[in-house]
């Protein structure tokens, strides 16, 4: 946001817990949004602007953005069986989100690898092969050293990525083919990996999201 906004984010910094931030209206408050991404701020200035709108206090509205809890499976960090870190955002997908959920998901410090588990993007029309592709532009070997894709439109985005990273580094199964994809994902990562889950509700990557908590039969 410019300086000819109403209200305007600075400072903004962000982990893997948490993303706080200043405002131009009130620059002495610090604000935390209980959630990583600096893509969240926009929202919570548009609360702020609502709350200020209603004559509602800068320190109650501040004790509210803290006190916001993400609805189940929407840029949530689990803990799988073997210690890895899960970032599950598997209750919807759409390219924008899906980008800036990539963004944030590179740039959160691990000491592992950094693993994408993509599924298909659904109801985006004839676009669809090409609007998978775009996510393309925030995958990048350097940051994310794996990707599995799941469904018939990430295959368009599998042949993009197989320019892109070395071989062996991408997994492309089609729908059917997830339990595979859990077989495979799942004799892979390691306690120190941390994982992102993300896909259209349809794709059902919970039940990966599953299989990485659960202890593996005996």
């Amino acid at each position: 946001m410019d300086d000819t906004n109403t209200l305007a984010g600075s400072d903004i910094t962000t982990s893997r817990a948490q993303t706080q931030f200043k405002t131009s209206l009130w620059p002495d408050n610090t604000y935390t949004i209980p959630m990583m991404g600096a893509y969240n701020v926009n929202n919570a200035l548009a609360a702020l602007l609502v709350a200020d709108t209603f004559h509602i206090r800068p320190a109650a509205a501040q004790q509210a953005i803290a006190s916001f809890v993400p609805t189940e499976n929407r840029t949530e960090w689990l803990t799988g069986y073997r210690g890895e870190a899960i970032l599950s955002d598997v209750y919807n997908s759409n390219p924008t989100a899906a980008r800036r959920v990539l963004a944030a998901f590179a740039a959160v410090p691990t000491k592992g690898q950094r693993i994408a588990v993509l599924g298909d993007m659904l109801e985006l029309g004839d676009q669809s092969d090409a609007l998978h592709m775009s996510l393309a532009s925030e995958l990048d070997p350097a940051t994310i050293a794996s990707v599995y894709l799941n469904g018939e439109h990430m295959r368009a985005l599998a042949e993009v990525l197989q320019e892109k990273y070395p071989a062996g580094a991408v997994h492309y199964y089609q729908t059917d083919q997830q339990p595979q994809l859990i077989a495979d994902l799942t004799a892979t990562v390691s306690a120190d990996d941390q994982v992102l889950l993300k896909g259209s509700h349809g794709i059902h990557l919970e039940k990966v999201l599953t299989a990485l908590e659960a202890a593996p039969e005996k």
